[in-house]
């Protein structure tokens, strides 16, 4: 069986979700296709088939399905069959923030393949509720009045809060929450020290744990490791100087404590698909489209 690596894009560095409306009898693609991006389908009207290597999902109006990373799918419909439905493709980390990240883990695929939620849609309130959501997510992503990139973050954090709640099947496990005493000397250790070298070792300290023992359990809290979370805050400030702050890329690099700016360049573009110029004038020709304000500004 050939499978197909669909390429997805983003229209907007800050948002990484490809939406897309079908009205047609035309599959999405010819054959087996994956890509490493969460999908969610919501059937508008007509009849569809999403066919897995495990399972054949048979969808019409109202429908929803969840699709998991890399999960190899074809779409197939009766011939002449007109379906209208819509597609949402986006990496689920880019729409945890810091206070989410201990749910992260869930969806991860290490504890079921997400493939397997599409059990709970049994429940036709969850089933209307998540459908309802993801028709207004591409609709915003339509219409795109001012604003509408805080209306989508909100919504695709609504599918995940939805899940959550009603899994009533305990599917995702247990839920879990963050041991303040423990953690969040850590996390203040981290925020504190951006701009400089932050070491595992000190974050130990602060817990007072082993260090083998300290990464196990920031790992099995958070969903990350202690690395992948301090890059991520370190991402996450050099967003802020990027639109805020008059900076040369080098002064950020140095900044956010990634004074190798090549390192950083591949950080930024590994959580962004984009150069850190790129996102900079991406934002700022947006701002100047939806206000008719300010003026743009090219960082060397």
């Amino acid at each position: 069986m050939n499978i197909f690596k669909e390429p997805i894009h983003y229209d907007d560095p800050l948002l990484r979700i490809q939406v897309l409306s079908f009205n047609s009898m035309k599959i999405c693609q010819d054959g087996w296709h994956f890509h490493p991006q969460i999908e969610i389908i919501a059937v508008r009207s007509g009849r569809m088939e999403i066919h897995t290597p495990a399972e054949v999902y048979h969808l019409q109006a109202g429908d929803v399905l969840i699709l998991g990373s890399c999960q190899p799918h074809i779409d197939l419909r009766k011939q002449n069959e007109v379906v209208d439905y819509v597609a949402l493709q986006f990496e689920l980390e880019a729409f945890f923030d810091s206070n989410m990240l201990p749910y992260l883990y869930l969806f991860q695929e290490s504890i079921l393949p997400l493939v397997e939620l599409n059990t709970l849609f049994k429940d036709s309130e969850l089933r209307q509720q998540f459908f309802n959501t993801v028709i207004e997510l591409q609709q915003e992503h339509q219409q795109r009045q001012r604003g509408y990139e805080l209306a989508m973050n909100y919504l695709v954090k609504k599918c995940i809060f939805l899940l959550l709640r009603h899994d009533n099947m305990g599917l995702l496990g247990p839920s879990r929450s963050i041991n303040d005493s423990n953690l969040k000397s850590v996390f203040d250790y981290v925020e504190a020290h951006l701009s400089d070298k932050i070491s595992a070792q000190q974050a130990c300290h602060l817990v007072n744990f082993s260090y083998t023992y300290f990464l196990k359990y920031f790992k099995q809290i958070m969903g990350i490791s202690f690395t992948d979370y301090v890059i991520h805050r370190r991402i996450k400030y050099a967003e802020r100087l990027l639109l805020t702050e008059d900076l040369s890329i080098a002064q950020i690099a140095e900044q956010v404590g990634l004074p190798n700016i090549s390192h950083f360049y591949k950080l930024f573009k590994r959580h962004h698909q984009c150069s850190p110029k790129s996102f900079k004038d991406t934002m700022i020709a947006r701002t100047h489209e939806t206000t008719g304000l300010g003026t743009m500004i090219t960082t060397e």
